[in-house]
């Protein structure tokens, strides 16, 4: 899939795990199908995070993924929550059940 399919979807979560090594975004499209933003590193050591900008409420869903970009191993995401930008070896789109 094409990550610039993801823009304009409504973000349902952002998980990433204690030490760093692993984050995921949790997507659900505008014909209702859900997809899991992955990156992390081949590895195991812990991943670059930077935010910008970061906006989370207590709400259903935390607003809407306005931008994504990958170039050169690096995973930048825009929306209404803020902005991260992560680099890591491997990213992955994979669409939910």
């Amino acid at each position: 899939m094409d990550v610039h399919a993801l823009e304009e979807s409504s973000v349902l979560s952002i998980t990433m795990d204690q030490a760093h090594r692993y984050f995921e975004m949790v997507v659900r499209l505008d014909d209702g199908s859900r997809n899991k933003l992955m990156a992390w590193n081949a590895d195991g050591t812990q991943l670059a995070i930077r935010l910008g900008a970061l906006k989370l409420q207590n709400i259903s869903e935390l607003g809407e993924l306005e931008g994504i970009n990958i170039v050169d191993n690096v995973l930048s995401l825009e929306g209404d929550f803020g902005d991260i930008t992560i680099t890591a070896t491997s990213i992955l789109i994979e669409k939910l059940m």
